[in-house]
């Protein structure tokens, strides 16, 4: 098993602004494009949404507005506290129902009490089979049948893109981390640049199909999220201008059902189903 980051999870989520990631860059196209996917698959309004490993609650705001019931929760007490902050500074506005710190493992969660899980996060940070499939477990456990479970999961090649795109392959660290990560999808962080992450597992597309089977659940699709556009040199100008913004969101949405693209991409989102009346 190769050694932990230099940084723990705890420690870069405490140090890491989190919280802005999807506002600049390639973060604000995954929050678009996350957005569109789910829309496909989430039901109908009301519905309770449980938002696993939900940061300082982008989605579960976002899900909130659009008329859904959302609970959050996520391992770090720094997050869940922005995001009681900002329920606070606006009473009036539509918020998550509830802000918790909690483990994926272990949901604080009854039996059947909800219609969808949100799994954004947690997935890849469990370094361990045996624990991603504790957690997924625990998806499905609070899942009323015919719920979805949302599994976003950082590719294989991740860095591999990272190293190609961001001018990287002339830094013998990063490449090792790179070569690492092909071999055996465990991602460490030896050094002390905070931009090349923390303890992870980035997974192959079948890897994750796997696990949502062996947690009980049947898999209805499976989708890359930035895909193509992680060979964008300067996302934020495409991102700027509506009519190239449409343009790249269109050509993601025609393309990613091809096979060969379809682990090329940051973070694949993988719907699973529970079985039963929906």
């Amino acid at each position: 098993m190769p050694l932990p980051s230099k940084r723990s999870i705890q420690q870069y989520y405490a140090e890491f602004a989190e919280q802005d990631r999807l506002n600049s860059g390639m973060g604000q196209l995954e929050f678009e494009r996350t957005k569109r996917i789910l829309h496909r698959f989430l039901p109908a309004r009301p519905a309770v949404i449980v938002d696993v490993g939900g940061g300082s609650g982008p989605y579960s705001f976002w899900l909130s507005e659009l008329g859904y019931e959302t609970h959050l929760i996520d391992a770090s007490g720094r997050l869940v506290e922005l995001c009681r902050s900002r329920i606070r500074a606006n009473p009036q506005r539509p918020s998550p129902r509830s802000a918790d710190v909690g483990d994926a493992r272990s949901l604080p969660r009854p039996d059947a009490s909800c219609d969808a899980v949100l799994m954004l996060g947690p997935l890849y940070h469990l370094v361990e089979r045996t624990e991603r499939v504790r957690a997924i477990r625990e998806a499905y456990r609070i899942l009323n049948p015919g719920g979805y479970v949302f599994a976003a999961t950082i590719s294989r090649v991740a860095s591999s893109i990272a190293a190609v795109c961001e001018s990287l392959l002339s830094d013998p660290t990063f490449v090792s981390i790179v070569e690492a990560d092909l071999e055996t999808g465990q991602h460490r962080n030896p050094t002390d640049n905070i931009s090349f992450f923390t303890d992870a597992f980035f997974h192959r597309n079948d890897e994750i199909r796997e696990e949502l089977a062996e947690g009980g659940f049947t898999t209805v699709a499976q989708v890359p999220i930035e895909g193509l556009a992680c060979m964008a040199k300067d996302i934020d100008s495409v991102w700027a201008e509506t009519h190239s913004r449409e343009a790249l969101l269109n050509l993601l949405e025609r393309t990613e059902t091809i096979e060969e693209i379809s682990e090329a991409s940051f973070h694949v989102l993988t719907v699973g189903q529970k079985p039963g009346k929906s």
